[in-house]
């Protein structure tokens, strides 16, 4: 943690907090890391997030945003949110619309590809995702995010996950559809889904490509 750079570590609380807090919170929680604990060990983020979860809503969720804190600390800056004090707002907005949209793209072709499955053979598919999804080294939002969807069916919301990762998320379920399904009928899918997302969701066009 100390090795980073004072930009890349203030971007990796801004990153393990985002699910956690809106923006003005997000914010500040960051000016309190900044003037109290920029300097301290990664120990010292146990006291941190002690200090930032006083509210009732957050004491119990003490031990997953240590958790997420933890994880973003030890990711790839690649992986780390645009820096909240460095760069122009515009710019800073700018990245931050365009992971949100790749985002909504990958949920949209997801889906369309999900769809054309049956019941039985989408169940057995998403239990496979999420195993072969364990294994990887997600960020831990992501991976909580994967797994309510997976395994609970509900929205699936990634926030600003970085276009390349959503990039290795989709080539896992299409090897899974080739390997359970055959590669023909796994091509066929995927060109549905594609199509399905760019006639209905037209300004995802841009997106949807980053990921194919």
């Amino acid at each position: 943690m100390t090795k980073r750079s004072l930009s890349d570590r203030r971007r990796a609380i801004y990153t393990g907090l985002n699910p956690f807090l809106d923006e003005a919170a997000l914010l500040k929680a960051v000016s309190h890391w900044e003037n109290r604990y920029a300097d301290q060990p990664s120990l010292a983020l146990q006291r941190y997030v002690a200090d930032i979860c006083q509210n009732t809503g957050l004491k119990d969720k003490r031990a997953t945003i240590l958790r997420s804190l933890l994880h973003a600390m030890g990711q790839d800056s690649t992986e780390l949110l645009a820096d909240p004090r460095g760069g122009s707002n515009t710019s800073t907005s700018t990245k931050h619309v365009e992971s949100a949209s790749a985002s909504q793209a990958f949920a949209e072709l997801m889906l369309a590809m999900m769809s054309q499955v049956d019941d039985s053979q989408q169940h057995k598919l998403r239990i496979e995702l999420f195993a072969a999804l364990r294994q990887r080294q997600l960020p831990l939002t992501i991976l909580e995010a994967l797994q309510r969807w997976l395994g609970n069916r509900e929205p699936l919301e990634l926030g600003t996950a970085p276009p390349a990762l959503l990039q290795k998320l989709l080539n896992q379920y299409y090897v899974l559809l080739c390997e359970n399904l055959g590669p023909v009928n796994a091509d066929k899918i995927l060109a549905r889904g594609v199509q399905h997302v760019q006639t209905q969701h037209p300004k995802l066009d841009p997106f949807l490509a980053s990921l194919l």
